[in-house]
């Protein structure tokens, strides 16, 4: 007897089978900071190598060496520095979080040396000093550095000091931290205000056009390398510990 009918296909929907151990998985957001990350250092590069070759090609007596300390320690270590908590950094992604740590505070202790020390360069050379927006903002940089660096110390030891909490310990380091890194770029988006630039730098009828690409350039390495120390404030809030 010949059998009539419809055949019912039943269609089983494929599990996403969980990742094996040791497998890689990247997410989408992952795939962002990283592009954003590399975007970052692009543009860091760019400040940093046309600063070394504007100030480099000069004769020596010449050089403004307060310039290019400034622009590698606060530009290039400290924006690194910065982001060696970051998920996507393929220089940090495998290491775990003391390694992460210690990569961060080598990176902006040897920034704010060298930045101090184009600064110190600074005072020593000029006779008039803190005359300028970019001079007055320097100096309250170069202050609140200081204690950046020693909030930094007691976050470093958060657990070893008794007499503050960990997390408002960790809390107070990344918001000065944050203000500090704020007043380090906006001095050097000052910077491209001086004489020094103008005097130095490409054709001066093109001058004005090309500080405004440095200093677009400076304030996206500005938002560009933020938004981590913003995240881990956040994270600490919502959810009372910390991401980094």
């Amino acid at each position: 007897m010949r059998q009539t009918g419809k055949i019912v296909i039943n269609k089983v929907e494929k599990q996403k089978s969980p990742p094996r151990p040791g497998q890689l998985v990247v997410t989408k957001c992952q795939i962002l900071e990283f592009l954003l990350i590399s975007l970052n250092r692009l543009l860091m590069g760019f400040v940093c190598l046309y600063m070394c070759w504007m100030c480099l090609r000069l004769p020596l007596q010449e050089i403004p060496f307060h310039a290019v300390f400034c622009t590698i320690g606060f530009v290039c270590l400290m924006s690194e520095g910065l982001m060696a908590y970051y998920r996507a950094n393929a220089r940090t992604k495998f290491c775990d979080r003391s390694q992460k740590t210690k990569t961060h505070w080598i990176l902006q202790l040897c920034g704010s040396i060298l930045g101090l020390v184009g600064v110190a360069i600074k005072i020593g050379i000029e006779e008039k000093h803190f005359h300028s927006v970019h001079g007055i903002v320097g100096l309250i940089t170069s202050v609140m550095l200081l204690f950046t660096l020693l909030s930094g110390l007691s976050a470093l030891y958060a657990h070893e000091m008794k007499s503050i909490q960990p997390m408002l310990n960790k809390t107070l380091h990344n918001i000065w931290g944050l203000l500090t890194y704020t007043l380090v770029m906006l001095s050097m988006y000052t910077a491209y205000d001086t004489n020094i630039f103008i005097e130095y730098s490409l054709d001066a009828a093109t001058y004005n056009d090309f500080k405004w690409l440095i200093q677009i350039s400076i304030g996206s390495i500005w938002l560009l390398t933020i938004y981590g120390p913003i995240w881990c404030l956040v994270y600490m809030k919502l959810w009372g510990s910390s991401c980094c």
